[in-house]
């Protein structure tokens, strides 16, 4: 099947969802973030009357400059700020980045992994550093941030949270809670817990979630998003024509999936699961029909669907 007349007069369109009626979109500006983070934490924070002065929690704090969410918190805001991040090498960066605020006790990094409970939970690391109160939390590991926030001990005023974009907000996906696994969680998933922890979106990036504690949404009127809105360009689709002809529906180049971590182009011409002369609508209502059905699903080795459809044929009431 030729690429180009693969729809012939058909149309595939997708729509994505666009997000300037919401109430921080405006405000999007990257400092030191990578999409637009930077603008909006700090007009949240003017908002909720609390930019000056705040404490502020990275965990997967990575060099603490680099795509950070903290870091003009603390550079331009007179944050206090503790990065936590596992990679040695990449701490060692951090400590170099921030050698003049750790000097002056306004930065506290940790070389460790976080973990529910024990020395290293959030609640003993803030209680380790003299903290009692907790502003703002990001959580970026790259897959285990469903089970940071499960089991997250305190309850800041704000968290940002990664979420796997390319899931629909329809698909509630949660990885396996192994920190060997890179997958992710959609954002279904990791808004159905923020609501039980008590937490609200106000508003979401290509990567992240932003949410807020319940009574400062109250107490300061927030406008609130469903979860349903999440959308992203990376969504993917698939559809069916009757005859089995298989469709995909996606930003991508070949206006399928997109995968933003490998590049790999997908596209309905490359993953049809049936070849051509076995895409047709089939009504089975005469011989002809029925010995194309029985060929598609020999094909298909649905040899159960076979044997169940000639014994209905071969015993049918007449």
């Amino acid at each position: 099947m030729k690429k180009d007349n693969f729809l012939k007069n058909g149309f595939i369109n997708t729509i994505s969802n666009k997000k300037s009626k919401y109430e921080f979109t405006e405000y999007e500006e990257n400092v030191f973030s990578q999409h637009g983070q930077d603008g909006v934490l700090k007009k949240l924070f003017s908002k909720i009357n609390c930019l000056e002065n705040i404490t502020t929690f990275e965990v997967g704090g990575w060099d603490g400059v680099t795509l950070s969410n903290t870091c003009n918190l603390l550079k331009n805001h007179d944050a206090f700020s503790i990065f936590v991040e596992a990679n040695k090498k990449k701490f060692e960066v951090l400590l170099k980045n921030h050698s003049k605020e750790i000097a002056s006790g306004k930065v506290l990094a940790l070389n460790e992994f976080l973990t529910p409970q024990g020395f290293s939970s959030p609640s003993k690391i803030l209680k380790r550093a003299g903290i009692s109160d907790l502003d703002f939390i990001s959580i970026d590991v790259d897959g285990m941030d469903y089970y940071i926030l499960r089991d997250l001990d305190i309850s800041p005023k704000v968290i940002l949270i990664e979420y796997n974009f390319t899931f629909h907000p329809n698909v509630e996906f949660v990885q396996p809670q192994d920190y060997k696994v890179n997958w992710g969680s959609s954002s279904s998933a990791v808004l159905k817990l923020a609501e039980k922890k008590g937490y609200g979106l106000v508003h979401f990036f290509e990567t992240d979630l932003l949410l807020v504690r319940k009574d400062i949404i109250k107490n300061y009127n927030l406008k609130t998003i469903e979860s349903y809105e999440v959308f992203s360009k990376a969504n993917g689709f698939f559809g069916f024509g009757y005859d089995g002809t298989l469709f995909m529906f996606g930003d991508s180049k070949n206006k399928g999936p997109k995968c933003p971590w490998v590049s790999a182009q997908f596209s309905p011409t490359n993953f049809q699961f049936l070849p051509s002369f076995l895409r047709f609508f089939v009504s089975k209502k005469d011989f002809t029909e029925y010995f194309k059905w029985v060929l598609r699903n020999l094909y298909l080795k649905n040899y159960k669907e076979i044997i169940k459809k000639a014994k209905e044929l071969l015993f049918r009431k007449n």
